[in-house]
């Protein structure tokens, strides 16, 4: 996805996919969406719908993201908890995801820290990547407020995959930045940088006070 830093007087700087959804009058796509979440569309539309309690995302060449707003006290609950699976996984271009052109993922979940300036704004991005194993991360070529952490490598088509994030930990490994509270999450499957047909379910990210919390 190409994601772009944007001002807005109500909500600063931040990602466009969180700035989209915080604006008063966001661009908003045609989907099933969760309580509490908002879908905003970049580059086409992700089809997203619940299925056998999950939320399926079936991007077509397009980018389009499902946001929840809410500021979450990481001194409480800084433990982020999610899963997401695949039935198959497509056959991807031959273009390098850490680059503008390959900047499409199977799955990938967002958190974000406002900032009182435009530059401190920051995001981390936990992928499914299709080239890199789990603990490679690098900042996002289109934005480098936000670093990319693979937690799933290549394959992994089939079985449910479950992740459990220490954020606060996160945020000052990745951002060197002390946090008490972040203001967003998000989900997106998409495949608008590569042209390609991309289809996750997810079980949506919960804040929990520890990693083994259910």
């Amino acid at each position: 996805m190409k994601t772009r830093f944007v001002c807005d007087r109500q909500v600063q700087c931040i990602p466009r996919w969180v700035a989209l959804s915080l604006a008063l009058m966001p661009v908003l796509a045609v989907s099933d969406v969760p309580q509490g979440w908002r879908e905003v569309e970049f580059a086409g539309h992700t089809e997203y719908r619940q299925v056998n309690g999950c939320w399926q995302a079936l991007a077509q060449g397009t980018a389009s993201g499902l946001v929840q707003e809410q500021q979450v006290d990481l001194n409480q609950t800084p433990w982020l908890t999610w899963q997401w699976q695949a039935q198959t996984v497509p056959s991807w271009p031959d273009t390098l995801e850490q680059s503008k052109a390959g900047d499409d993922f199977q799955a990938r979940v967002y958190v974000v820290k406002k900032g009182w300036l435009p530059w401190q704004t920051r995001a981390i991005n936990y992928v499914w990547s299709r080239d890199a194993e789990p603990g490679v991360h690098w900042p996002n070529p289109f934005a480098s407020q936000a670093e990319m952490v693979v937690v799933q490598g290549p394959g992994g088509a089939g079985p449910w995959h479950r992740f459990s994030r220490n954020v606060k930990a996160d945020f000052k490994r990745f951002h060197d930045m002390e946090v008490e509270s972040v203001d967003a999450v998000a989900i997106m499957t998409d495949g608008d940088n590569t042209g390609t047909r991309v289809m996750s379910c997810y079980r949506l990210p919960v804040f929990r006070a520890a990693e083994s919390d259910e």
